[in-house]
């Protein structure tokens, strides 16, 4: 943890850090209201509050696990399943998985959660043109029906083989059967233990205590959303007590041991080359492009020492991890990306062509400062970049397809998180039909495919190979760091931070001192 002492330079941040947490606070202060409230402060404001986005970086703090619930649920601990508004699970042939839901389990508007309300979330997750991510980033090109055996068994059906079917339905999340199929909802209605009570746009949003939860009731009766960008200011709204968590700090600004953990984090760093574009359609650029950056001297000072030299999208404890990558990664050197350049430009790459480096403001903490710090190495071997750091809704567009046709050549700035298996990653993010891919090669995707319908050590052998055809035969990305996150936490709470907590804020897992 960083040293407790502060220099004249720091106080001074921290007091102009603090006198703009208190400019900034809400004005009706919900935690000084009631003592059984907390105010949880994020980095962004949500981007949606629907359900089928419940998995989003934005949204999945303030409703995954709040308001909404999935059938099962993945433990923090030790990546077991678990149950949530399933009790037990089976496959009965290799296409169908037969789920037994928990009676009793009410949604927020009085409706009954069972089979058919089951299959109606499902319809809507899937069927619908809505922006739905949990449709194309986390079960991509698999294809999932549910058929009402009775109430409170469901059948799950998909296209093909799914082994790890369970641990899918971790990410879809149940909305309410009187939800719009036809619109992104503004009232969120799920099953979980907190009920939405409002949302003021750019100001907060609350959620209220559900008296008729099913499960064990939480000890917070009321929990306030609300976000900052600055990481010093959130800091400091916990310190000074307007704030209770502040799930994403900065190293530098977790400087008080009494208040500031670290905690593993799922999360891993890259830069996706859109490799259909000039000159980033050449494999020499590509490479040229990891050469030129020297992690060592981003580690401990952009961030933080902790974090982990990354050469694919999951970290090492998932399952098919490539560990043989981690022995022999690329290191910097850029007089191999200037010869690099120097050939592609002799075949006749268009090597001064503008590279734009689009990265998202305050996405992570450090997040503007290395995109300028990958730009100078970029330009330090002769690239010709141009860095644009866009607010949340922008980056979020030119993120998925279709992308725009006058885009030019890209590199985007990425923040992924996977703590279970390749699987959530794999399809939406390299193969051709991906939501998410900038890459389209048919012999990644006979490996995906195959990988996918594994099962046991032949499932973990195969997402090896196929990180080893991205990172060798495709160099589809600038690979960074497998990455740690800090935390400030209240002394009024009880609350320990996990490998969920980047993406998921359960309130219900709070308790009081």
């Amino acid at each position: 943890m960083p040293d407790q002492v502060l220099s004249a330079k720091g106080l001074g941040a921290l007091a102009a850090a603090v006198a703009i947490a208190i400019a900034l606070a809400a004005p009706h202060d919900t935690a000084a209201q009631n003592s059984k409230s907390v105010t949880i402060v994020l980095s962004a404001e949500p981007e949606s509050l629907d359900g089928c986005n419940a998995n989003r970086s934005t949204s999945g703090p303030v409703i995954k696990e709040n308001i909404f619930e999935t059938l099962t649920s993945i433990s923090a601990k030790d990546g077991s399943m678990e149950p949530r508004l399933a009790t037990s699970w089976e496959r009965i042939d290799p296409t169908t998985w037969r789920f037994k839901l928990r009676d009793g389990v009410t949604f927020h508007d009085g409706s009954p959660f069972d089979a058919e309300a089951a299959v109606f979330g499902i319809r809507r997750t899937l069927e619908t043109q809505l922006d739905c991510e949990t449709r194309y980033r986390q079960l991509g090109d698999v294809k999932i029906s549910g058929r009402a055996v009775d109430r409170l068994t469901l059948d799950i059906v998909t296209n093909k083989p799914e082994p790890i079917l369970p641990m899918r339905m971790a990410v879809l999340a149940f909305v309410s059967p009187k939800t719009s199929m036809q619109n992104v909802s503004l009232q969120p209605v799920g099953t979980g233990p907190y009920v939405f009570d409002h949302y003021t746009a750019g100001q907060e949003v609350v959620l209220k205590r559900n008296e008729k939860y099913w499960g064990p009731k939480p000890a917070v009766e009321i929990g306030r959303f609300v976000w900052r960008a600055e990481s010093a200011v959130r800091a400091a709204m916990v310190a000074i007590g307007e704030a209770d968590f502040a799930n994403s700090i900065s190293q530098g600004d977790a400087n008080n041991p009494a208040t500031d953990v670290s905690y593993l984090n799922s999360e891993t760093l890259r830069q996706r080359i859109d490799g259909t574009q000039p000159p980033l359609d050449d494999k020499r650029i590509r490479l040229a492009l990891n050469y030129a950056v020297d992690r060592n001297a981003i580690r401990g000072t952009i961030l933080p020492k902790e974090v982990i030299p990354a050469n694919q999208i999951v970290g090492p404890t998932v399952a098919g991890h490539n560990h043989d990558l981690d022995k022999t990664a690329r290191g910097y050197d850029p007089a191999k990306a200037r010869q690099l350049i120097a050939e592609a430009k002799a075949a006749g790459a268009p090597i001064d062509r503008e590279l734009q480096v689009i990265g998202r403001i305050n996405q992570y903490p450090g997040a503007n400062e290395l995109v300028e710090a990958l730009a100078s190495m970029y330009r330090s071997v002769g690239f010709n970049v141009k860095v644009r750091n866009l607010e949340v809704a922008e980056y979020l567009d030119t993120g998925k397809k279709p992308y725009a046709e006058n885009r030019g050549p890209v590199l985007r700035d990425e923040k992924h998180d996977n703590r279970t298996d390749p699987v959530f990653s794999m399809f939406n993010k390299y193969a051709c039909e991906g939501q998410q891919s900038a890459l389209c090669n048919p012999d990644t995707d006979k490996l995906i495919a195959k990988a996918s319908a594994s099962s046991g050590e032949e499932r973990v052998k195969a997402w090896q190979e196929v990180f080893r055809n991205i990172y060798e035969d495709n160099v589809s990305e600038v690979w960074l760091f497998h990455i740690v996150g800090y935390a400030r936490v209240s002394p009024r709470i009880k609350f320990l931070p996990n490998i969920k907590t980047t993406s998921e804020v359960a309130l219900s897992e709070i308790a009081f001192r």
